[in-house]
């Protein structure tokens, strides 16, 4: 996560007005750097770029005819403007960008605005098979990227990947829930900070995602519980089934 963000933090803008190397931070050699470097230990410098406020809704959704849609709207905070007769407040999400002149993401007249937001659609052989999203500012990121891992490399269920503890690290600290043991956080603490967040179940990103099975179709979903996010399923006869 801490390399993820150090290649990011310098180099993330609208690609409309600057070149963001993204075949090269993706590629399998930059991943071998990257190896290297943790295997030997090597310290992990990250450019800070302050998060955007932690609200933002998410929703996954799958129709009865396979469709599918990861849809991410970022709410921040509320700029207090409202145009006359539309009954709605403005966000500040202006604040996402560099607040100085000079880096790919400063402001400029019809630039768009960097975000941690990350609705994804996971396809196999060509058909999804896993449809996730969250809020929670650039803490999406860790926490998709966590619950993709468990469910493609660890085969969890939608809900148990979820739910399954997790951690964030984006600079010089790596902050992680509540249920991870101390025994487990010591023996990090011996090669990297770490601290505890103060809830067991939330204070990263709050991911919702759902799993199309390959061969049956089935689908199953998981909504994170640090939040009032849920699992639900809309029958044919309109009604409702909820879990997660």
């Amino acid at each position: 996560m801490k390399a993820a963000f150090a290649d990011r933090n310098p180099h993330l803008g609208d690609p409309e007005f600057v070149d963001v190397p993204v075949d090269w931070m993706v590629s399998k050699a930059r991943a071998a750097e990257w190896r290297a470097e943790i295997d030997a230990d090597e310290p992990i410098h990250v450019e800070f770029t302050p998060s955007e406020p932690p609200d933002t809704t998410h929703v996954s959704v799958v129709d009865g005819e396979g469709n599918a849609i990861a849809f991410t709207h970022s709410l921040g905070m509320s700029s207090g403007v409202i145009t006359p007769g539309m009954g709605f407040m403005y966000n500040n999400s202006m604040i996402n960008f560099h607040p100085f002149s000079g880096h790919p993401n400063s402001i400029a007249p019809g630039k768009s605005r960097t975000s941690g937001m990350t609705p994804a659609i996971i396809y196999k052989d060509g058909r999804p098979v896993l449809i996730i999203g969250a809020p929670g500012a650039t803490r999406i990121i860790t926490s998709v990227v966590q619950v993709i891992l468990n469910v493609l490399d660890f085969d969890m269920s939608a809900a148990d990947a979820v739910h399954a503890a997790r951690f964030d690290c984006q600079s010089d600290l790596i902050r992680c829930q509540m249920r991870i043991p101390e025994m487990v956080c010591a023996k990090v603490r011996e090669k990297h900070a770490i601290e505890y967040v103060a809830q067991s179940h939330g204070g990263l990103g709050l991911v919702h995602a759902i799993t199309i099975d390959p061969v049956t179709g089935e689908l199953a979903g998981g909504a994170d519980t640090g939040a009032g996010g849920m699992a639900m399923e809309i029958r044919d006869d309109g009604t409702v089934g909820v879990s997660g």
